[in-house]
Order: structure tokens, then C-alpha cells, then sequence
């Protein structure tokens, strides 16, 4: 049978309906391609018997490189944790810029408990990150140390320093935190916190932490209108009914939650996300927000904690009386194969810069000479509004999982690297560096001033140069945020393939509804769009 070639370059054709991602679908091995650089970078020693559950990535100590925090459970029986001599505590490396992570020495950060996510965020809006921990405190064990909640540290300029108790952020009553959310819910300027319980707990709840200024919080969660009985795993926020505030979905419960006008949030009972569960270990885990099929609205993919993982897909359709539309198309898009291993995190990313974003799901491959392949739906372009994915190789067995694996461009060459956090005994992290073939690429960061300096909740377009007053232009839609998926923080950036684009018009939304046009951009560079 005839190889079908894809035309080069994202264009149309003409009788067939396709737009097209450039190059042929059997390429995928070639087109994605990840070297593993976790000895040479420094990391493999320090972190060798970590039984890790949680990594962020972020930029504390303010040079332009993302840094790492890496945390996991230390309560079992030291033996499970060999090669170490017994358990590993949480890791923070700085990234030295050549390629290479070293060991920051800071007590306070190097803590014993049950990391279960992390994340970096400007929290006071001083341009330092400060670093949110959350912890499952609920453990069998009887040490004091490993019943440990979550945790806040300030940043004094590369210094972080523990203000869990004195920040209101940290609250006692969250025994079993998972995934850490960074959102402006009031949009006062000011960064709130939305942290994720798991439903292993008498009374589970998450809470919402309004950010009152000066590194204070307080617990708003039940006059939000958020319920008491809602739980979760991970976490994606973004703004889907077009009012400028972020709306909530939390996996595993699989309810969504909208901002109203009197600002509080209301749920919006959808039955396209209701699950039946195989087992007792078949959980809805990671969720994330992208557009995939470049219409300019937010798509959300579901990955699952499950030993047959059915991941999930769900195009949105647009609002109806102000509820966002969404259609399960897991079959159409070529996501329905079940996966023979668990899926916990996901991400909606480019990793080959052809200009349409892929579907990354925390499960891989792993050959007899310790090769690891992961599992990266590349994206193929879209027809007649439907986007099509195919995995590197056939979906079969034997597959691993790791518990969380999030994205950043560590080195700076605009393709984005995957730091993979391992649990198991016989296997490690792995830092995995983006080789796949160079093609053009744009970051956007945004600072604000009257908004959240970080810029969260921001949304980006980027037009082919020239057409950004065209909807037929767009080349590709986010909305800046950190801390989705499962388990993970991610740089507070928007990263775009290019393809062949040389140069692009972007458009920034603010969550007050001003836009800030860009023009004629250059590719290849990182930009920082300022709110006037």
C-alpha cells in the first residue's frame, strides 16, 4: 500500500478538507526524538532511590534558566528505597546553564514527608517565585516528620524560606493534598491557590486560598461556592466562559466549575465526563486545557490512573447560555487505544515545533538497553474540524508509568525537554532532552501590572503575519498558566511551533479584556508582552 505523504508546510488541501502537519505519519519516531541526558546533567546520583511523586520546574533564583524541585514519599521501609540506604528527601538543583543541575543546599526545602506536587509562583508580586509543596500527610507510619502538611517557602532572592504556619496557606485540614493550582480567582492582582484532596480521607475537600497580600491566606473555598465535599487529583484552570476568571475542572470527581458574574463559581454538570470505573484503581488523574484544532477554543484531555488507561479527549464546541460544549472524540482523534499502563499526568504541548500542539500522556517505553520513548501523541493536522494524533509505536505492552513527568525548554533552544519522575524500584528520573529536527518556535511570557505579574490567565493567539484581524489566520491559541495536569509545575509560559513560520502577529488577552497586539514577531526568541 501507497505511503500517503503530507505536503510540507501547514496548508490546506485542497478537495480533501485537511489542514495538514508537514511530513508523513510513519515519521513519528524521527520527527520525535528525546535523548536522555540524566547523568550528564548531573542528576542521576543525587536522586537515585527517590521514590518520586511530584517535580516542579521554575526559575527561583531569577538568572533565565528554569530550575527544578523534586519531591516524593519517605515513609516506607527503607530497603524499597535502593540503591539509597534508605529514604530520599525532597530536591531542589539549580540549573548551571550548561546543561547541568547542581545540588542547592537548603534544610528547609529538604524536607521527609509524602510529596504529592509542587509548583513555582510570584506570589507577591515582587518577580520572585516563591514555592508551594503539597504534602499527604495521611501516612501509617509513626514519625512525627513524615505526618507533614503542606508547605509555603518565600523566596528572598534565591533564599527560600519556610512561612507554612504564619501564611494561612497551609491549612492542617488538608490531609491528603495533590495537585496545587495558581489562579487569580477575584482578579485582584494577587495570586490565589486552589489545592486538590484526594477522596482517601474521612472528609475530603479542597480549598481555595484568596491571597490577601503580603504572603497571607485565607481559606474562601465554601463562600466561592465550591462544595464541601469535593475532591480530586489533578487539576486545569482556565477561562471557558469568556468572563475574564479562571473556571475549575478537578479529575477524578470530573466536575467542572464556572465563574459567575457575583464571584463565586458554580458548578456545571456535564454526563460527557461521567466514568465508570474497572477497578478500584481506575481514576480520572490529570487534566489540561489546549486548543487542537486551532478554532480558538480550549480543549481538555483527561488522562487516567488506571492499569488499562483509557484516556480521554473532549473538543469544545462553544458556549451554550454561557456553559461551554464539550464532545467526547477520544475514537475520532485516534486516542482510543487503551493503554496497558497507568497515564497519571498530561499535557497538551509542540514538541516537534511543526506547529500544532501534541498529547503527552506520563506513561513510556522501555527497552532492554534502558531507552526511554514516550508516549507523545503527534499531532497530524486537522479535518473538517477534527484533529488526528498517532503514538510513536504500536500502543502494546510491556509500558511504565511515572507518576508525573512536566515539560519545560530547559536549555533554551525552543524545544520543549520532559523531566519524568520515577516510583519504582529498578528504574530512576529521567531528564529527557528534545532533539527531534529544529524548526521555527516562539515563547510568550507576559507581565502584568494591574493583573498578576506572573501573567496567569492571560490567552495568547498567534496569526500568520499580516492576518490578525482573521480568524482563518490563527496558528494557535493558550492560555498562560502552571501547576495542570497531575503532580506537576511547568514555567508560567506560552510556547508555540512555528513549523516554517518566520514571523507571526500575537495577540494577548488580559482578564480584564484589553488586547495587546504584537506584530511581525520574529521566531525564534522568547517575548515579554507588558500590560501598559
Amino acid at each position: 500500500m501507497t505511503t500517503f505523504r503530507w505536503l510540507l508546510g501547514s496548508i490546506l488541501l485542497l478537495g480533501t478538507g485537511w489542514l495538514a502537519a508537514p511530513g508523513d505519519p510513519s515519521e513519528s519516531n524521527d520527527r520525535l526524538v528525546f535523548t536522555e541526558t540524566t547523568q550528564t546533567a548531573g542528576l542521576l546520583e543525587p536522586l537515585a532511590g527517590l521514590m518520586g511523586h511530584g517535580a516542579a520546574w521554575g526559575d527561583f533564583d531569577g538568572d533565565g534558566l528554569v530550575d527544578l524541585y523534586v519531591g516524593g514519599f519517605c515513609d516506607r521501609p527503607d530497603a524499597e528505597y535502593k540503591p539509597a540506604s534508605g529514604p530520599i528527601t525532597n530536591r531542589l538543583f539549580r540549573n548551571r546553564g550548561d546543561g547541568t543541575f547542581t545540588r542547592v543546599a537548603l534544610p528547609a526545602v529538604e524536607s521527609r514527608g509524602r510529596t504529592s506536587g509542587a509548583v513555582f509562583a510570584d506570589l507577591d508580586n515582587n518577580g520572585t517565585l516563591e514555592l508551594y509543596v503539597a504534602n499527604n500527610a495521611k501516612t501509617k507510619a509513626k514519625k512525627p516528620e513524615l505526618t507533614l502538611h503542606c508547605q509555603l517557602f518565600r523566596n528572598d532572592q534565591g533564599k527560600l524560606v519556610d512561612i507554612s504556619r504564619a501564611s494561612g496557606a497551609c491549612p492542617e485540614s488538608l490531609f491528603t493534598a495533590r495537585n496545587v493550582g495558581v489562579l487569580d480567582f477575584d482578579q485582584d492582582g494577587l495570586l490565589d491557590l486552589f489545592v486538590v484532596e484526594d477522596r482517601f480521607t474521612p472528609a475530603p475537600r479542597c480549598a481555595l486560598l484568596r491571597n490577601q497580600g503580603g504572603l497571607k491566606f485565607v481559606d474562601v473555598t465554601r463562600s466561592a461556592g465550591l462544595p464541601e465535599d469535593l475532591y480530586g487529583l489533578g487539576l486545569a484552570c482556565a477561562d471557558l466562559n469568556d468572563d475574564g476568571r479562571p473556571d475549575l475542572f478537578v479529575p477524578h470527581s470530573n466536575r467542572l466549575f464556572l465563574s459567575q458574574k457575583d464571584g463565586k463559581y458554580r458548578e456545571a454538570p456535564q454526563g460527557v465526563f461521567a466514568w465508570k470505573p474497572l477497578d478500584r484503581e481506575d481514576w480520572p488523574c490529570g487534566a489540561c486545557f489546549g486548543d487542537l484544532n486551532r478554532d480558538g477554543r480550549l480543549d481538555l484531555v483527561l488522562s487516567i490512573h488506571g492499569q488499562k488507561a483509557r484516556n480521554k479527549v473532549f473538543l469544545n464546541e462553544g458556549l451554550k447560555d454561557g456553559i461551554p460544549q464539550f464532545r467526547d472524540v477520544t475514537q475520532e482523534v485516534g486516542l482510543g487505544e487503551t493503554v496497558p499502563t497507568k497515564c497519571p499526568h498530561c499535557e497538551i504541548q509542540d514538541f516537534d515545533n511543526d506547529g500544532w500542539p501534541d498529547i503527552y500522556v506520563s506513561a513510556a517505553w522501555l527497552d532492554a538497553k534502558g531507552k526511554v520513548t514516550p508516549l507523545i501523541y503527534r499531532h497530524l493536522g486537522v479535518k473538517d474540524g477534527m484533529p488526528r494524533f498517532v503514538p510513536p509505536q504500536p500502543i502494546k505492552g510491556p509500558m511504565v508509568y511515572y507518576p508525573t513527568g512536566p515539560s519545560a525548554d530547559y536549555d533554551n533552544d525552543g524545544r520543549m525537554d520532559l523531566f519524568l519522575v520515577n516510583w519504582f524500584q529498578g528504574n530512576h528520573c529521567r531528564l529527557l532532552h528534545n532533539d527531534s529536527p529544529k524548526r521555527h518556535w516562539l515563547k510568550v511570557a507576559v507581565r502584568g501590572k494591574k493583573m498578576n505579574r506572573m501573567g496567569i490567565g492571560a490567552q495568547v493567539k498567534i496569526y500568520s503575519a499580516g492576518t490578525s484581524a482573521r480568524a482563518e489566520g490563527l496558528l494557535g491559541f493558550q492560555e498562560l498558566a502552571t501547576g495542570y495536569g497531575f503532580a506537576a509545575g511547568q514555567p508560567a509560559l506560552c510556547h508555540f511551533g512555528l513549523g516554517d513560520e518566520k514571523a507571526v502577529d500575537v495577540v494577548v488577552r488580559l482578564p480584564g479584556g484589553k488586547t495587546l497586539t504584537r506584530r511581525n514577531v520574529k521566531a525564534d526568541q522568547q517575548i515579554l508582552v507588558e500590560e501598559e
